[in-house]
């Protein structure tokens, strides 16, 4: 009896490393489809035990690319780019961006790199249901479109968030997430097409026809 379990204990075993094995070179394998130069370079990835995040430079770029952008249209802007494990790698602001702006295009970078999809999502979904405003806080995700995740040939290797677009500078070619995805094509090549805006609110969030005696909802909030 003894015998037997020893020997399921090894089956079991060997099963479970072939499995892990196997999903680690599956992992490398996708791995090796992101181009090099994007990511983080091999020796300082060794000391962090990381060969996936983006590269500083390339975080750089892109924020570049959107100050670029902005100034084009007369405009500020805050820029934030994330690791895979929503470490800041790069943030730049343009003079006279202060604490809401910062941060809250911080929390699109961080929105879009939890939920693995474009803050815009959750935009739409707060237009078709204010309440989901409440219910997304408590997980400290934004409902502001302006957060990108960043995919390499299906590889997720950071996200980026732009934000603080002066007022009144925003058009049918230029926003916030317009601008975090021009920096993306230029960087990366094609993008997945932008969601369709449900609502034109200040900084990304959604409005609504005032209820009968009731105020306007919406705001700029970064």
């Amino acid at each position: 009896m003894l015998a037997l379990k020893l020997i399921r204990g090894f089956l079991l075993g060997a099963a479970g490393a072939v499995l892990v094995s196997g999903a680690a070179i599956a992992a490398q394998a996708q791995l090796q489809n992101v181009p090099p130069e994007v990511l983080i370079g091999p020796q300082d990835g060794s000391r962090i035990h990381d060969h996936i995040s983006i590269s500083g430079d390339t975080a750089e770029r892109l924020a570049h690319i959107c100050q670029d952008i902005a100034k084009r249209h007369n405009s500020a802007i805050v820029v934030v780019v994330l690791d895979p494990y929503g470490l800041v790698v790069h943030q730049h602001r343009t003079d006279g961006e202060g604490y809401i702006q910062i941060k809250a295009t911080e929390n699109k970078a961080r929105t879009a790199l939890l939920t693995r999809e474009p803050s815009h999502v959750l935009t739409n979904r707060a237009f078709d249901d204010v309440s989901t405003l409440i219910r997304m806080d408590q997980f400290g995700l934004s409902v502001q479109e302006g957060g990108l995740p960043i995919i390499v040939n299906d590889q997720l290797i950071g996200a980026i968030g732009v934000g603080g677009i002066s007022p009144g500078t925003a058009t049918a070619d230029f926003s916030e997430e317009m601008c975090a995805r021009d920096a993306l094509q230029e960087v990366f090549g094609p993008q997945p097409p932008l969601l369709p805006r449900l609502g034109g609110g200040g900084g990304g969030f959604p409005t609504r026809a005032p209820a009968a005696g009731g105020g306007r909802a919406g705001g700029n909030g970064g």
